[in-house]
């Protein structure tokens, strides 16, 4: 080696290679007796060396040693993988599931990083204020509005927003509820998106008294006027007030929030600090501005308020941030994302991992095909770029696969369509072309990981050398395999059992009462835009929204098929107040001390077609009542009193140290548990107040028909906007479709967490179902010489299987481990899975039969070996 290392270091010095080739073959011919086989290697090495060496002295390029990939190798590829189809469908499902998981948080993170689609989008930025005591966004008031468009020279355009949901009506009389904002002037100069017809809005829009006008989008122009060309001379109702039309957007525009249409905010500049509306700032960045210069104006700005009126302002902190997080109040925390990616990675690894076995396992299986190859001449890097080949063809098939199942599901999924709804239309989960790259890039570490390093380990000389003697599951199946084997085993065992312990909860239809008839009610909210709020004085506002309660219940009775309606703060399925109460005379226990509660009015029960259980309803007296009564449900009585008779006890509200007592309220009757807690009607506990019409506002409106609810609605939204133009009917929607946002939370979340112990559970199989192939590859020849001499079948089963049952056995006994230590604690509180030692049991079962079933197919394809047949291949 020192002979060899001295005629290396010659020749990087660049001495002739006449002379070096000369020396070489007289060093190979003294020792042939001793290093043949070695020394051929390095003289085969150094022959190409010089070779290449003499060419780059004639300025000619040597040919790449790394084989090309041409379509021959992809043609193989695709009828190798054909061949072997069980092992082709197991990996293929395995990266099918983990290169989707892998990327869901990258995909996520460039869907709430998206690049505006407008002109220099990049000047584009937010105008934040920020609580340092508390790190909370506090948006921008109308007096902030003002001095920041006054006093900061960097922002070119400065602009100031709010969300705002009305009425519209056409001239034709139709009648839609739609979102909009209430946006300055210089709002459509921050886009730069010129108007389809007509014009924006103009700084003279912004000044009190001036004509009302508004902008419509796209699909309000289709919509209520119908693509009129003549839209511009026609008015459109927003609200009670009856604005002129004069600008038409482009299809698709809307900016800054979802909305469809834009009315002039008014800017007063004698507001004080702390009063009115919250609005959001955007700007665009003056020619040769930077965002640092901008931050630095906004600071100073800040400080000299922080000055003149130290309460609102001498704890905040002045930001110049990107426009989307002030728009949707998303702002992902590295610290909180980085652990997501980095389980991503590791799950993808585990994927890669196990594939590779399988890959090993393919590999030892051909053997024969291998050295066949190479003494026909094929060098190692070309059955090596063979074998990574037909990995990265799989890679792109599985992930192709599962992305379309991707995103075909997220088009599907209720709680996706309801989170894309309340972000700008430039927000999307859909697949996007930079997803699509790192998908790619993901291809390609897994065919790296679960194809190139395991064909360089198969055609490796120490496992050439182990098959030689006959050993080559040592070399190429050691005891890494079989820890990955325990640790998917382990894994699938104990996401089964956390997942599976609160699936059936999640995932069942929520009660929402034993007899309520959901589908014939319809459930909406009515509430006055706070524009309207801020135009009525105190006193005034409840008899006004009294008078509306009044009168639209009476009117909707007089309706053909309407049998009864109801206002309440929540109906059944919505999501529900908590509160900690207090037991005149009994002290509760920390955690059943919390209920949940809902203001209903007389009409609640008899709306949802219930009765009492136990005690008495509620009667007109009870409103005048000191201190009024409550009904309380089944869950409180079982759960707070432990099932005795509640009927006479007094409870009242919790209350903080700087808060007057609640007065003590008397419980006179039970009620079922109507839909206080879809996601664990165990913790249903609740009570519920009763109100008058007028003290509740916003509230939810229940209206019991004959027939489908839905079909109600235009005559709903005729008769409430007869009553009082300005009220809003939103969201209106059968009783049994409201569910509350907490089910759908947990519903996503229990699907992922699915997803990912689908995953383990592929993994693991796939690996035994590796080793078990393998294992039958490698003993052909002894399972044909048992058969031979009279084995019986349950003997070479027993052969086979007995390393898999082995590892399964481990894997299974960790994961029943781990899931009894720390199941019981991420599910702690959770009452619909404390069944969850029953489930870990079953769960370890089915990981048993899974496992088995791994081993079933290779170890029927053991049994078909025919002794003769196997003793000629071998």
């Amino acid at each position: 080696m020192k002979a060899m290392r001295r005629l290396a270091a010659r020749l990087v010095r660049g001495e002739d290679a006449a002379f070096i080739r000369a020396d070489l073959e007289e060093l190979y011919a003294r020792d042939r007796s001793q290093q043949i086989s070695a020394v051929r290697a390095h003289f085969r090495f150094f022959r190409r060396l010089i070779g290449s060496a003499s060419s780059v002295v004639v300025h000619k390029w040597p040919r790449p040693s790394v084989p090309r990939l041409g379509w021959i190798d992809l043609k193989l590829a695709f009828r190798l993988l054909r061949r072997n189809a069980g092992i082709s469908i197991v990996a293929g499902l395995a990266l099918a599931i983990g290169i989707p998981v892998s990327l869901a948080p990258i995909h996520l993170t460039l869907a709430l990083n998206p690049t505006l689609p407008y002109p220099d989008a990049h000047e584009i930025v937010g105008i934040d204020y920020i609580d340092t005591d508390y790190g909370n966004d506090r948006q921008l008031t109308m007096f902030d509005v003002a001095r920041v468009r006054r006093e900061v020279a960097s922002l070119a355009t400065f602009a100031a927003a709010r969300r705002v949901r009305q009425n519209l009506a056409s001239t034709d009389g139709v009648i839609d509820v739609r979102s909009g904002a209430e946006v300055t002037a210089s709002a459509f100069d921050v886009p730069r998106v010129k108007p389809l017809l007509g014009r924006t809005l103009m700084a003279s829009d912004e000044i009190a008294g001036a004509d009302a006008v508004v902008v419509i989008g796209h699909d309000i122009w289709q919509a209520q006027f119908h693509g009129a060309d003549d839209v511009l001379s026609k008015r459109l109702r927003v609200g009670s007030t009856s604005r002129a039309v004069v600008g038409v957007m482009p299809d698709g525009f809307e900016f800054p929030f979802r909305g469809d249409f834009w009315i002039p905010l008014h800017v007063t500049l004698d507001t004080p600090p702390e009063s009115g509306f919250p609005y959001v700032g955007f700007a665009r960045l003056r020619d040769g501005a930077s965002r640092r210069r901008a931050a630095a104006e906004l600071e100073a700005l800040r400080q000299r308020l922080a000055l003149e009126h130290p309460a609102p302002y001498a704890k905040l902190r002045a930001e110049i941030t990107e426009f989307a997080f002030v728009v949707t109040n998303l702002r992902p925390s590295v610290g909180k994302v980085y652990p997501v990616y980095v389980a991503s990675v590791l799950l993808l690894a585990l994927a890669c991992a196990n594939v590779g076995t399988l890959m090993l396992a393919r590999a030892a299986s051909r053997q024969r095909e291998i050295a066949v190859r190479t003494a026909l001449g094929a060098s190692r890097m070309r059955i090596v770029m063979q074998l990574f080949t037909e990995s990265l063809v799989l890679a792109a098939l599985a992930a192709a696969t599962g992305l379309g199942a991707a995103e075909i599901a997220l088009r599907q999924l209720s709680i996706v369509k309801l989170f894309e709804a309340s972000l700008p239309p430039w927000f999307t989960l859909r697949l996007s072309s930079l997803s699509i790259v790192v998908a790619v890039c993901l291809v390609l570490f897994s065919g790296v990981v679960s194809g190139l390093l395991p064909a360089l380990k198969a055609t490796s000389r120490r496992t050439y050398r182990a098959i030689q003697r006959g050993s080559a599951g040592g070399a190429m199946f050691g005891w890494t395999t079989s820890a990955l084997i325990v640790v998917d085993v382990a894994t699938a065992v104990v996401c089964l059992a956390g997942v599976g312990s609160v699936a059936k909860g999640v995932f069942r239809a929520p009660s929402l009462g034993a007899t309520t008839l959901a589908a014939e009610n319809l459930v909406t909210e009515l509430y006055l835009p706070p524009g309207v709020i801020r135009g009525t004085s105190p006193a005034e506002l409840p008899a006004r929204v009294e008078r509306l309660q009044r009168e639209s219940e009476r009117r909707l009775l007089a309706e053909p098929g309407v049998r009864a309606v109801s206002f309440a703060s929540h109906f059944p399925g919505m999501r529900h107040l908590e509160r900690r109460i207090e037991l005149e005379g009994r002290a509760l226990a920390r955690g059943t001390d919390i209920v949940r509660m809902a203001f209903i009015d007389r009409a609640f029960l008899d709306a949802l077609g219930q009765r009492v259980l136990a005690g008495r309803n509620f009667e007109p007296a009870d409103v005048v009542a000191k201190g009024r009564p409550i009904l309380v449900n089944r869950s409180f009585v079982d759960r707070q009193l432990g099932g005795t008779s509640p009927l006479g006890m007094r409870l009242r509200l919790a209350s903080g140290p700087d808060e007057p007592p609640d007065a003590w309220h008397e419980i006179i009757g039970v009620v079922d548990d109507l839909g206080m807690n879809v996601i664990d009607p165990a913790n249903a506990a609740g009570i519920y107040h009763l109100i008058n019409p007028g003290q509740l506002h916003p509230a939810q409106m229940l209206v019991r028909v004959a027939g489908e609810p839905e079909a109600l609605v235009p005559r709903l939204r005729a008769i409430l906007n007869e009553i009082e133009p300005e009220v809003v009917l939103d969201k209106p929607v059968r009783l049994d479709r409201v569910f509350s946002e907490e089910l759908w939370e947990a519903r996503f979340s229990a699907m992922a967490f699915s997803a990912v112990a689908v995953a383990a559970v592929v993994l693991s199989a796939a690996a035994l179902y590796a080793l078990m192939a393998f294992a039958v590859t490698q003993r052909t020849r002894e399972i044909a010489i048992r058969s031979a001499l009279g084995a019986r079948p349950l003997n070479i089963i027993r052969v086979v299987v007995a390393r898999a049952l082995v590892q399964l056995t481990a894997g299974v006994a960790l994961g029943a481990a781990i899931g009894a230590a720390l199941v019981p604690e991420m599910l702690s509180g959770i009452s619909l899975a404390q069944n969850w030692p029953t489930m870990l049991a079953a769960v370890s079962a089915v990981m048993c039969v899974i496992g088995l079933l791994a081993c079933a197919a290779p170890t029927t394809r053991a049994l078909r070996i025919q002794p003769v047949d196997a003793l000629k291949e071998v």
